[in-house]
């Protein structure tokens, strides 16, 4: 690290081109989740890794080119309980989607590496807004957060992985 005259330390300075890496473990310890972010000038590309720490290797499952402006991040509870599923969260200019993953990297839909939960919610229940996804409520079952279009709080939903449909609940997970 650059040294200054009262010998402290500079932080460094992050170029437009340099790579940018983030890793989340799952909960059984034997998977990671790599993102490399690399700007660019006008966007910037995520590309996504899952390495099996039990065996030593490494898989590339997904990668995006988005604008800049746009983000996707790995939330801390991606994982699904059995390491099959992975969720990724999406900040743009549309607002917040989260993406849903295979952690083998193999389509989960016809020939679609991801599924976008938020866009089949909205066709399904219009009149609530996603306020998050928090994570796994068992094996296939995502817990999903809303509030009610015209104001208030929404009830909780379960997503289904298997069944790609939404469940509403009679308790909010907050």
């Amino acid at each position: 690290m650059p040294v200054t005259k009262d010998n402290s330390y500079s932080p460094p300075v992050v170029k437009a081109d340099e790579l940018l890496e983030t890793m989340v473990g799952s909960p059984d310890g034997k998977l990671s989740l790599k993102m490399r972010e690399e700007k660019g000038e006008t966007d910037t590309t995520y590309s996504f890794m899952i390495m099996d720490l039990v065996k030593g290797s490494e898989k590339e499952i997904f990668w995006k080119k988005v604008p800049l402006g746009t983000t996707l991040s790995i939330p801390l509870n991606t994982f699904s309980p059995d390491d099959k599923y992975i969720f990724l969260k999406e900040t743009g200019e549309g607002g917040i989607g989260y993406l849903l993953l295979s952690a083998s990297g193999t389509p989960l839909d016809k020939d679609a590496l991801t599924l976008e939960i938020s866009g089949l919610f909205l066709d399904k229940y219009p009149d609530y807004i996603i306020t998050d996804v928090t994570g796994w409520g068992g094996v296939n079952l995502i817990v999903i957060n809303t509030d009610k279009s015209d104001g208030g709080t929404g009830p909780s939903f379960w997503f289904d992985v298997s069944s790609h449909s939404f469940i509403q609940l009679s308790t909010r997970f907050d």
